[in-house]
C-alpha cells in the first residue's frame, strides 16, 4: 500500500513539475492568429447518428431491464422499503400527471386535450 501511494505521489509530482522539455523565452514578436478554414460541418452524419442512437438505446434498455428485474424481485420478496418507495414514486407520478393536466387546461383555454 505504501508503494502504491508513493508511486501515485511521484506521478502527480512529475505531472506538475515537467511542463515543457524545451526552454521558453519571452519574445515581443507579433502574435499571428491562425484560423483553420474547415468546410466540414461538425455535425454527425446520418450513419453515425443512427449508430449512436442504437448504442444509447441498447445501453439504457439493458440498464432499465436489470433495474426493473431487481425491483420486481424485491417486490415479490415483500421488502418493505421497496414497496414504500414504489408507492411514493407512483404518488409523485400521479401528482405530476394531474398537475400537468390542470396547468394544460388553464393555459390552453379550458380544454383538457
Amino acid at each position: 500500500m505504501k508503494n502504491l501511494l508513493f508511486i501515485f505521489i511521484t506521478l502527480i509530482t512529475i505531472a506538475n513539475v515537467s511542463y515543457t522539455s524545451f526552454p521558453v523565452v519571452e519574445c515581443n514578436a507579433k502574435i499571428i492568429a491562425i484560423e483553420s478554414e474547415d468546410d466540414e460541418d461538425d455535425e454527425l452524419s446520418l450513419l453515425e447518428a443512427i449508430f449512436l442512437g442504437v448504442l444509447v438505446v441498447s445501453i439504457l434498455g439493458f440498464a432499465a431491464y436489470f433495474l426493473f428485474r431487481a425491483w420486481w424481485r424485491a417486490w415479490r420478496d415483500n421488502i418493505r422499503w421497496v414497496k414504500i418507495v414504489t408507492y411514493i414514486l407512483l404518488g409523485f407520478f400521479l401528482l405530476f400527471l394531474i398537475l400537468g393536466l390542470v396547468l394544460n387546461a388553464i393555459f390552453s383555454g379550458g380544454s383538457f386535450m
